[in-house]
């Protein structure tokens, strides 16, 4: 299981083809149960992670967690609905890959990040947002270049500076 102190974990899917599927993002103060199978398991597949930033975290080794588990019903509760929030996370980021379109991913994106970090301006480059929305770099340009035309955002190197947030808010 996984604490985070302080930066930020992507979690996501890779392809034998190389291309990535953001499942969930962790923020400090969050947890995250690493080797799902201490909590389930049937739970067979395989994710990776990466640090968007310097992160600090605190690792607790799973066979902890699995005597934890079988000593402590509470620790079992806590497991469960840790792993159900992960799950519904995971389910959500498919629901935006397959029923959305790339500018209402993008958009939403944005949102999201801006009140996450408080600031209209988002400090990320086109192939990190292209990461966190599982599309490629190119189209995630191309589309805040329409974005930049259309007036909804301001393009600079390296930050993103939301605009017309009503305008862009109706594309979510």
């Amino acid at each position: 299981m996984l604490f985070i102190l302080s930066g930020e974990i992507r979690t996501y899917l890779l392809s034998d083809e190389g291309r990535e599927v953001t499942l969930f993002r962790l923020y400090p103060g969050e947890l995250c149960v690493l080797s799902a199978s201490c909590v389930i398991s049937q739970i067979t597949f395989d994710t990776q992670m990466t640090a968007g930033r310097d992160t600090d975290v605190l690792i607790i080794p799973a066979n902890v967690i699995a005597a934890l588990k079988e000593k402590n019903l509470h620790v079992r509760c806590f497991l469960y609905e840790l792993t159900t929030k992960r799950f519904s996370d995971v389910m959500w980021a498919m629901q935006q890959i397959m029923f959305k379109g790339l500018d209402q991913r993008l958009a939403e994106f944005l949102f999201a990040e801006a009140e996450r970090t408080g600031s209209d301006t988002i400090r990320m480059t086109h192939e990190q947002i292209a990461q966190h929305i599982s599309s490629a770099r190119e189209a995630v340009a191309r589309m805040l270049k329409s974005f930049s035309e259309d007036g909804l955002v301001e393009l600079k190197r390296g930050a993103i500076t939301l605009r017309d947030k009503n305008r862009l808010n109706r594309l979510k």
